[in-house]
């Protein structure tokens, strides 16, 4: 049986503690909310990120 690869870690969002999140503001469009982990690197932005796009999301506290 062969060893499942290790996972490179630098890259993993689960290693960042943290997010930054930033609001655009659109006035004939939905409001959009990007969420980046705060310790991503230039190249990790890329391919790092959430859109969250006003009314395709759910509150936490409402998906209870």
């Amino acid at each position: 049986m062969t060893e499942p690869p290790e996972s490179d870690t630098s890259s993993d969002i689960s290693t960042h503690s943290e997010l930054i999140q930033v609001l655009i503001e659109n006035s004939r469009e939905a409001d959009e909310c990007i969420l980046v982990p705060e310790n991503a690197t230039d190249d990790e932005l890329h391919t790092m990120w959430v859109l969250a796009e006003e009314g395709s999301y759910t509150h936490p506290k409402d998906a209870q």
